[in-house]
């Protein structure tokens, strides 16, 4: 299948479909005998993607037409808006989303979907917890201190009522990647699933990149007061990495130094320290790349007082001197 032929195969009408335009108002049949459970006192159905018990990754159609009551996932969740838009009510709020925008749903995210019409369509990713266990967005947690906490959000094995919506403005990158992922998924070609897996990293990059340039334009939602913490946390360390002191930053919050160094080794895997050095380095990285200034010069700028400590460090981090990287990024 090329893309037009996947494009016709969306917008065209399947058998579920079907029966919500002959039969308008009315919920599918299949909801009378699916699992139902209590989230937070509401009553949800509970989908369940049988195929992933055999596959890592599905992707299928959202049902066009329809009103969706409150359901969870028993599985990380992810919807690409393809074509149209959709509404969510989450937790009380009415949250739509457009073309190219992105909402990724934790397994206890009580949600229902508002009815979709003809240009409406939603493309489900299921996601197995094994897909992250492989290891494939490992490298995407070096990419900035924030990509931990949202991989860790994803992954979390304690609670499971956290989403993410990225409002993408039509981002044509992510657009790309995922028609790529669709060509690979619907025509199985070798190494399919190794491709898709790519592009998906490739999104979350992407994803990412959203949030630090536009963070007031995106959602991250947790139920845990301490998860909002961090948010703050790692704002603060990202906007003030230069000279921040843990000591500074546990007065900003109101907390004692030692268990604030405590409380951010224990939900990002670092301590202070080591993420306030990542994010020198990765300002550094973006100075070597885009300015013609002497190594000395970026080096005090993003805080590192004795050069020889951040030769040290920037080599650990990106395994080349400063000067080759610059030399390979000209």
């Amino acid at each position: 299948m090329n893309q037009q032929e996947i494009d016709q195969f969306l917008r065209s009408v399947n058998e579920s479909e079907a029966f919500y335009l002959a039969n308008p108002g009315q919920l599918s049949p299949k909801y009378i005998n699916m699992e139902k459970h209590f989230v937070d006192g509401i009553e949800a159905l509970r989908f369940t993607q049988k195929k992933l018990l055999e596959n890592e990754i599905v992707i299928v159609k959202d049902s066009r037409f329809t009103f969706v009551p409150f359901y969870t996932h028993s599985n990380i969740n992810l919807n690409f808006i393809y074509s149209g838009e959709c509404t969510y009510l989450i937790k009380d709020k009415y949250i739509t989303l457009k073309k190219g925008d992105i909402c990724i749903f934790d397994k206890d995210v009580v949600r229902s979907k508002m009815k979709t019409g003809e240009n409406d369509i939603v493309l489900n990713v299921s996601l197995s917890y094994k897909f992250f266990d492989n290891g494939i967005l490992s490298h995407v947690g070096k990419q900035s201190i924030i990509a931990n906490f949202l991989i860790n959000a994803i992954s979390n094995s304690e609670t499971h009522d956290s989403y993410m919506i990225f409002n993408s403005n039509s981002n044509k990158h992510i657009t790309d990647l995922f028609l790529s992922i669709l060509y690979e998924y619907y025509n199985q070609n070798i190494y399919a699933n190794e491709t898709i897996e790519s592009y998906l990293s490739l999104i979350f990059i992407e994803l990412i990149r959203l949030y630090l340039k536009d963070p007031d334009n995106q959602v991250i939602q947790t139920s845990k007061k301490d998860s909002t913490l961090v948010i703050d946390i790692i704002k603060y360390i990202e906007c003030n990495y230069v000279s921040c002191t843990l000591e500074e930053v546990a007065h900003e919050f109101g907390y004692h130094p030692k268990y604030l160094s405590s409380f951010i080794k224990q939900k990002l895997g670092k301590n202070f320290k080591e993420i306030q050095t990542t994010q020198r380095l990765q300002a550094a990285s973006n100075y070597l790349k885009n300015t013609d200034h002497s190594i000395q010069e970026i080096a005090y700028h993003v805080g590192f007082k004795n050069l020889t400590q951040f030769y040290k460090k920037f080599q650990d981090q990106f395994q080349v001197s400063p000067k080759q990287y610059r030399e390979k990024n000209i």
